[in-house]
């Protein structure tokens, strides 16, 4: 599993950066040119913490001569961070272009550091945030399917690109006041295919244990593609169940979730159990039953799943409607 490294501290980070005389500036395809400069460190001031994960450290920072504002990751990974950064790079670099996928402005950092990653600000936060705001409720099915769909785009964005995104979870999917869903966070990602096109076998045994599919429980679990592809679509899986039920499933409210205990619930339960009799329909089951299929090789795909009638014959327009509304009530509490 991961493990942080110390963070970078916010103001030291953006107080050293500027006097650095080896300070770097790198490009994405989708890079942001204020007024046709690049982006730097020392363009930003930062603005408020937003929040931090296993691999880094999100600020809101607002660009000083435009004033556009941004999200400011700062990146910390366990161990040397070389190889790390570079698999996140690559990763953000082939992702780029999708609407449901958020957008890398641009890679930043001094030959020393870790770097910090130039991104989309959704103004809403993580999914993960908009369920706590929603104290225990879940989301219900009609803006539920409308999440599943544009979730479903950007992974199969993701995946035709030739990457992995390995940790797809609530606090890993943002959303914004317009009603919009996103991918974020690829710190645990892994490139599927070489410069040549060759496959790899990578690393699965990454990511949050709550989200882990059962054959990433073996002992350095590693897969090919269609392993790594099969392994989102559980942890997506997982994402829509915590969704619609409102808290974290697989063990009882006050159990503490233990690497073991989440073994022995997702490896040997049932995954559907934890609905009980919940009110869900034939739809949203069927579905789920298709993501959290114990044998990756029986798992839907994702052009399956956007084929499904939970997602497929929704109403577009009302689906949209109730997942900005729901969005825009988290808000004002």
């Amino acid at each position: 599993m991961v493990r942080p490294a110390l963070p970078v501290a916010p103001h030291e980070f953006f107080h050293r950066i500027p006097a650095a005389p080896r300070e770097t500036t790198k490009k994405t395809p989708a890079a942001a040119e204020e007024g046709g400069e690049l982006l730097r460190l020392s363009d930003l001031e930062r603005v408020c913490y937003l929040g931090e994960g296993a691999c880094g450290e999100v600020t809101k920072v607002r660009h000083r001569r435009t004033g556009a504002v941004f999200a400011l990751k700062t990146a910390h990974y366990a161990g040397p961070s070389g190889a790390a950064a570079d698999e996140e790079a690559e990763a953000l670099r082939r992702s780029a272009g999708s609407p449901h996928v958020v957008r890398c402005h641009a890679v930043l950092g001094a030959a020393a550091d870790a770097p910090a990653y130039v991104l989309e600000l959704m103004d809403a936060g993580t999914l993960g945030g908009v369920l706590g705001r929603r104290g225990g409720r879940g989301v219900p099915e009609r803006a539920l399917a409308e999440v599943a769909a544009r979730c479903l785009q950007g992974l199969a964005h993701v995946h035709s690109r030739g990457v992995a995104h390995l940790d797809l979870r609530p606090d890993n999917l943002l959303a914004n006041s317009r009603g919009d869903v996103k991918i974020g966070d690829f710190s645990v990602s892994r490139v599927l295919y070489g410069r040549a096109g060759e496959s790899r076998r990578v690393s699965v045994a990454v990511g949050s244990p709550m989200y882990l599919s059962p054959e990433r429980f073996e002992p350095d679990a590693h897969a090919g593609p269609r392993g790594a592809i099969a392994a989102d679509v559980w942890g997506f899986g997982v994402t829509v169940l915590e969704l619609f039920l409102g808290r974290r499933p697989f063990l009882a409210p006050g159990v503490r979730p233990s690497f073991e205990k989440l073994r022995q619930a997702i490896c040997d339960g049932e995954p559907l159990s934890v609905l009980g009799s919940a009110a869900a329909s034939p739809e949203l089951r069927g579905f789920l039953d298709a993501c959290l299929q114990k044998d990756p090789r029986r798992r839907a795909t994702v052009a399956q799943l956007l084929a499904h009638p939970f997602v497929a014959r929704r109403h577009v327009d009302e689906s949209r409607r109730a997942l900005r509304e729901l969005i825009a009530e988290t808000l004002e509490e």
